[in-house]
């Protein structure tokens, strides 16, 4: 792979950066190989570690196993040997038949009821008598020779032996495992059993008198070993405290003294070499007999499983290194490749590095400090910021900011600003709805809005003016026009054609609703603020002459300073509010805008204060009676504030009528007499729907020709509840009568008193009755029931 890297590259004279990524994504490779192995090592150790934990742990549990039923072993022989009975037969020779009796009886009265305190573990247990040379046991007595000739007797021992070991001392020795001929049972087939030997008595250790032999069924002991040996495929041995073999598995080979000479602690783990095989042997003391319990295990067994979990997981490194370098190289192109072409484009231009490039990203990083010094040359070119100074100082020019004139030079030579003629004229146009051409109506969408303003207005001057553009507000523009002399003859003339065509393309081309001021002709720098002041007047006329889009100053000075509100007019509009008449009021207000603002055009200024007059009107007409006033006032609405947010002639007239026909509908209700008439169809009404889910104030309010506030005082007044409390318990008591009908669910009357939902009727019903409706239908069951 390197080979053709370095082809690919050898007529580079820059060393390829594809080299220096493979070789890093490579040692990254690297990272997750060597966490691999030392993860691997340590997951090796942990498993021998496990596995010794697990011999050991199983050995430790045979061991609480066996030495549980030795020590019962022991607790059977104390309860025999201190027997008094037993210290008495012991003395006896029993030869005659009373004395044989007593035999009989021990065996009855005591070893039987010995026999069944002892487990599985303990195949059976008999007592030696020297002085009568009798054996006796759990139902039986017997002389010592036909014992041993007709019930139990050992491969390896005659009976002469037998009789001499009876005799010798023990004390609660074990013996090895040995065959035992069991010659008075029916199957009459050997077993392999551990002999337990007590002398008797215990205190005398001269004169031996008898013996208490315990016979251990050795397959026991193979099932208690049976869980170490099938799970390790190992081999148990129980050697005693002289290192003899006390029980083994069958078929095991024999223990080596190199073996049986590290048996010199309570526990331990050796590994070591047996029959030319390594195994692992692990021991543990018994408590209770003083035994060894030892395991074997080869460690073919274990050693086989961990190799081809070795084997596995090589072969899994072996997939993951070959997949990383596919992937090394795959990603390393990945990321060169747009480098490669990057170089490319820019080797492709006319600049060229100052100096010779190590590899592709010093070439670009080269490359990126030649463009970034062109770019840093061209921005100290660009370093005033002009356009914002000149903005500023233009806005403050229009609010009437004036600078003597050899400093006012300098200010307007340094941001480039040129006022060459003497005359000048303010031009405000402001942008009054641009759905059209931008339904979104985001700041982008203003900004370019006033953009398009500014050009058109300075290529429709260009040739004839110069024109300065300022921006106001975001909906609104100053333009500020420096005229010819030339053109000084007719200025009007020429300024109304230059704003006729400029409204006519923002109107026709881009959909912009505007509306344009024009102040008067004004000579010298010093007059700028009064025309910026006469374009403002003049723009205020949109409220009281809404349907023109263009104004000029010149046409609004010789307006008279009053406008048409007589006193017989006002009292007429008073009257007329009382009496409820609302056509009649209707028909003053028409008159009186149409006098105002269609016969006689007055000012703005006159405009507002006509508005204050009849806000003034109305509040006198409404504080004269409180709950007409609490009902127009209701839901915040503030007469003046309502007819002073309004911006055209027929705003005021709609917003004006609608307060005046409020205020004439609260009086014509309030001096009503059929007060009582009133409340009966509100309740024959909800009576009617209250089963419509639909059925609220608003539909009411529908039904009546009556606003929802006045209907909700109203009732409030002359009821004492309120109206949806009123409808609430309407809709309960219907309710109530339908859910004496048992066929009927909760959800089905829900649905029939006007709940959409019958987890809300139960909560209502339960709010209203104090109970649910299930309990309901309860007490009306037993009630029936009571009846019957």
């Amino acid at each position: 792979m390197f080979s053709i890297i370095r082809k690919k590259n050898a007529g580079s004279k820059r060393r390829s950066l594809f080299i220096r990524m493979l070789v890093s994504n490579c040692l990254l490779l690297l990272l997750p190989i060597i966490i691999w192995f030392v993860f691997y090592t340590h997951i090796e150790h942990i498993m021998k570690a496990n596995a010794e934990r697990s011999n050991v742990g199983m050995l430790e549990q045979m061991r609480l196993n066996i030495d549980s039923n030795l020590k019962d072993i022991e607790h059977l022989s104390n309860q025999i040997i201190l027997n008094p009975k037993l210290r008495y037969l012991l003395d006896t020779e029993n030869k005659d038949l009373s004395e044989r009796y007593h035999l009989v009886q021990f065996s009855r009265d005591y070893l039987k009821m010995y026999s069944n305190m002892t487990n599985n573990f303990v195949y059976d247990f008999y007592i030696y008598l020297d002085r009568s040379d009798s054996v006796i046991k759990p139902n039986l007595v017997a002389d010592s020779h036909n014992f041993y000739d007709k019930y139990y007797s050992f491969d390896h021992l005659t009976y002469e032996e037998w009789r001499k070991q009876m005799i010798s001392y023990h004390s609660q020795t074990y013996l090895p495992a040995s065959t035992l001929q069991r010659n008075g049972s029916l199957k009459n087939n050997p077993m392999k059993v551990i002999t337990f030997m007590q002398s008797l008595p215990v205190e005398d250790t001269s004169t031996i008198k008898g013996s208490l032999i315990v016979l251990i069924d050795e397959t026991k002991i193979h099932e208690m070993t049976r869980q170490i040996e099938s799970a390790n495929g190992s081999s148990v041995y129980i050697v005693d405290q002289n290192h003899e073999l006390i029980s083994s598995t069958p078929g095991s080979s024999p223990l080596t003294n190199s073996i049986l000479n590290e048996l010199k602690s309570n526990t331990g783990l050796l590994n070591t070499h047996l029959n030319g095989q390594d195994v692992m042997v692990s021991f543990t003391t018994s408590g209770q007999a003083g035994w060894y319990y030892i395991d074997v295990m080869p460690l073919n067994l274990y050693l086989n499983k961990l190799k081809q979990m070795e084997h596995l997981a090589l072969w899994l490194l072996l997939l993951c290194i070959l997949v990383g370098s596919a992937a090394a190289y795959g990603i390393a192109y990945r990321n060169y490749f747009p480098i490669k072409r990057m170089v490319e484009a820019i080797s492709a231009g006319k600049s060229h590095p100052r100096k010779p490039a190590v590899n592709e990203l010093d070439y670009v990083l080269e490359m990126m400090r030649i463009s970034w010094d062109e770019e840093r040359h061209i921005k100290n070119k660009l370093t005033q910021q002009l356009p914002i100074l000149r903005s500023n100082y233009l806005h403050r020019v229009l609010q009437g900011y004036f600078e003597p004139p050899e400093q006012m030079k300098q200010s307007l030579e340094f941001m480039g600003l040129q006022f060459p003629f003497p005359h000048f004229v303010v031009i405000l146009v402001q942008v009054d709805d641009l759905t059209r051409f931008a339904p979104d109506q985001s700041e982008k969408q203003w900004a370019l809005v006033r953009f398009i303003i500014s050009n058109l207005a300075e290529d429709s001057t260009y040739e004839w003016h110069t024109i300065h553009t300022i921006d106001l507000e975001k909906n609104r523009l100053a333009l500020l026009v420096n005229l010819m002399p030339d053109q000084l003859g007719h200025p009007t003339c020429r300024v109304m054609d230059i704003v006729s065509e400029l409204h006519r393309i923002l109107e026709s081309r881009f959909k912009l609703e505007i509306s344009i001021a024009v102040s008067g002709v004004h000579k010298g720098q010093h007059q700028i603020g009064e025309a910026y002041l006469e374009a403002a007047a003049a723009l205020e006329y949109r409220m009281v002459n809404g349907q023109l889009s263009i104004f000029y100053y010149h046409d609004i000075r010789q307006q008279k300073l009053q406008y048409y509100y007589p006193v017989e007019t006002e009292l007429q509009l008073i009257n007329c509010v009382r009496s409820g008449d609302k056509e009649q009021v209707v028909f003053l207000l028409k008159q009186l805008f149409d006098r105002n603002f269609s016969d006689e055009s007055i000012t703005p200024e006159l405009g507002r204060c006509l508005l204050f007059s009849l806000a003034s009107t109305l509040l006198r007409i409404m504080t004269s009676d409180t709950l007409a006033y609490r009902r127009l006032t209701e839901g915040d609405i503030h007469p003046v504030r309502f007819l002073l947010s309004c911006k055209t002639t027929g705003e005021m007239f709609e917003k004006a009528k609608e307060l005046y026909l409020s205020a004439a509908e609260s009086f014509r209700l309030e001096r009503s007499d059929h007060s009582e008439q009133l409340l009966q169809q509100i309740q024959a009404c909800i009576q009617a729907n209250y089963a419509d889910p639909n059925m609220s104030l608003n539909l009411l309010s529908e039904h009546l020709q009556i606003t929802p506030q006045y209907i909700s005082q109203f009732f409030k007044k002359v009821s004492g509840q309120n109206l949806n409390d009123y409808l609430t318990v309407v809709r309960m008591d219907h309710a109530k009568k339908l859910m004496s009908d048992p066929g009927l669910t909760n959800a089905q009357v829900a649905k029939m008193v006007g709940y959409t939902s019958d987890s809300v009727f139960i909560r209502v019903f339960k709010k209203i009755e104090g109970i649910t409706p299930g309990k309901y239908r309860e007490s009306i069951t037993k009630c029936d029931r009571r009846i019957l």
